[in-house]
């Protein structure tokens, strides 16, 4: 897909840090938050942000150590902080009735922060996530940050490595993940843009501990929609059948080739289901 549209680079002070987004104009129409994965960023939903941005005032956040967001002055990168991250951005920016749609890590941060202000969520997408993780995800997730270069002697190398990870996605998009994932180094050598503590912590045998998931979801009272791609490692199937029945207002809908990263493997049929959704 092609994006014509081009959004805004705005930033919001909030729960301390400068949290940079993408404003995708329409400032009318209700408002729709978009929340990436581990290693993403606001430019992870261009396709999904341009072809909702003449229906929703869109507004594609870059969470706390990622894209232009702040890193987390105290290594901090727990659901509680990026939770509370969110609930800043809405005060300072006055959302009180919106959409949210969350992906991965930020779709647990979008399903935790909807067990807690349901009331000012209108709809809520979760994107092939939920309380537990499939095994052969988390390992495989593990293994891709650990084994990752810290430094590539080229934008292409680094490219290379992060389309030979994906079997679905075009080109062009994993190209533009990883522009924006990325950084020149003074040395002349390129980086990862997102901050090495969430790479160390997992090289150390570690990361942030994950809450229980669980007991949250009976507390979204407002329409749910949880995406799975057909064929994720990540999101198992008897977890989302669960997940339809702990919900109160509950949607499951599954997205051909596409594997965790759905809505960059198959962006198109996963904009219809959100339409549908959506209304």
């Amino acid at each position: 897909m092609t994006t014509e549209v081009k959004p805004q680079d705005k930033t919001v002070t909030a729960n301390g840090l400068n949290i940079h987004y993408l404003d995708w104009g329409n400032p009318t129409a209700t408002t729709m938050v978009l929340l990436h994965g581990l290693r993403g960023h606001g430019h992870s939903w261009d396709d999904v942000s341009a072809a909702f941005c003449q229906e929703f005032h869109v507004l594609a956040v870059d969470q706390r150590g990622r894209g232009e967001t702040d890193w987390a002055k105290d290594g901090n990168y727990t659901t509680d902080a990026y939770v509370a991250d969110l609930e800043g951005f809405c005060a300072a920016l006055g959302l009180d009735s919106f959409v949210l749609v969350g992906h991965s890590m930020g779709g647990r941060n979008s399903l935790v922060f909807a067990s807690r202000h349901a009331a000012q969520l209108q709809k809520l997408v979760a994107v092939d996530v939920g309380p537990d993780m499939d095994p052969r995800g988390s390992q495989r997730i593990t293994q891709e940050l650990v084994s990752a270069p810290d430094e590539f002697d080229s934008f292409e190398e680094m490219f290379q490595l992060v389309n030979g990870q994906n079997r679905f996605a075009s080109e062009s998009v994993i190209r533009r993940r990883v522009q924006y994932a990325s950084r020149q180094l003074p040395n002349g050598k390129f980086g990862w843009r997102y901050d090495s503590e969430i790479r160390e912590a997992r090289r150390r045998g570690g990361s942030a501990p994950q809450m229980d998931l669980w007991p949250e979801l009976p507390k979204i009272t407002c329409p749910t929609l949880v995406i799975r791609g057909a064929e994720t490692d990540v999101l198992a199937a008897d977890t989302a059948q669960r997940m339809l029945k702990e919900l109160p207002d509950g949607h499951l809908t599954g997205v051909q080739r596409a594997g965790h990263m759905v809505f960059e493997d198959n962006p198109e049929d996963t904009i219809a289901a959100m339409r549908h959704f959506l209304g």
